[in-house]
């Protein structure tokens, strides 16, 4: 072999395998998943959320489709990314050198503060007017004040306008009737919700909060319970509450010893 052919075959290099292009390819995936998690939880949300009871709970429901649809593509940001690091740059060895030095992007960084914070932007304008919306309407005279009382491990319920002050385990109520709680507790932070109406407030010890008024819209017999861990027996914490209609309502008033 000539020495010109010997030089030239020492100079030959094989062609350089080029690398994928990772952030588009994760990216990529991100918004599919994305909006595959969106599609889903639109079909599904109707058949996990229970059927609402009240004037309130469409809000309730509305503000929680739109939250859980709006966390699904923040949690499959987190989830992609590290599914594709565990496949694609997984080694069996351990490594013999430095990883490649991250440089910061500037578009990288200003569309991560900007889009996170007209997040929180979009977050605190729609919690003020979803707050406004349901505090909004007043207590008029037919509405039925309901005094509820915490302590562990149970519920129980004063009705001040028909005289009935012996604390009832069970809330009775008429529908289509505005109905307010006024919620206290004896010893610790208990929570007081009745998701079918959508009810929620803290019960504080010693003092007296109020919820929005509400008004059930549906007869049946739904559940109070206490969201606030309040001890060994907090998951028992809970009651029954019944909507009937006005004549039923009644016949229980004078059952308790009021007058209606």
């Amino acid at each position: 072999m000539s020495e010109a052919n010997i030089e030239g075959n020492a100079g030959s290099t094989s062609p350089a395998v080029q690398e994928p292009d990772h952030f588009r390819r994760v990216m990529t995936a991100w918004v599919v998943f994305s909006i595959v998690g969106i599609v889903i939880w639109a079909f599904l949300a109707p058949v996990i959320l229970p059927q609402g009871a009240s004037n309130l709970e469409g809000i309730d429901d509305f503000t929680i489709t739109l939250l859980t649809a709006l966390a699904i593509p923040v949690a499959m940001f987190v989830f992609v990314f590290l599914a594709y690091s565990l496949l694609f740059f997984r080694t069996n060895d351990r490594p013999t050198e430095d990883a490649v030095p991250l440089k910061p992007r500037p578009g990288l960084q200003i569309g991560w503060l900007g889009i996170t914070s007209l997040l929180c932007l979009f977050l605190f304008i729609y919690g003020m007017v979803a707050f406004y919306q349901e505090t909004s309407a007043a207590p008029t005279p037919n509405t039925l004040i309901v005094r509820v009382t915490a302590q562990q491990w149970l519920w129980s319920f004063d009705y001040p306008q028909y005289s009935i002050s012996s604390q009832s385990q069970v809330i009775e109520l008429p529908v289509n009737r505005p109905v307010q709680f006024i919620v206290t507790s004896e010893d610790v932070l208990h929570g007081f919700s009745i998701r079918a109406l959508g009810v929620r407030i803290d019960a504080n010890p010693g003092e007296m909060t109020s919820t929005p008024v509400v008004t059930p819209t549906a007869i049946g017999n739904y559940t109070v319970n206490c969201v606030e861990l309040c001890g060994l027996l907090h998951s028992y914490m809970w009651e029954a509450v019944n909507v009937v209609d006005q004549s039923s309502f009644n016949s229980w008033i004078t059952s308790q010893g009021g007058h209606p």
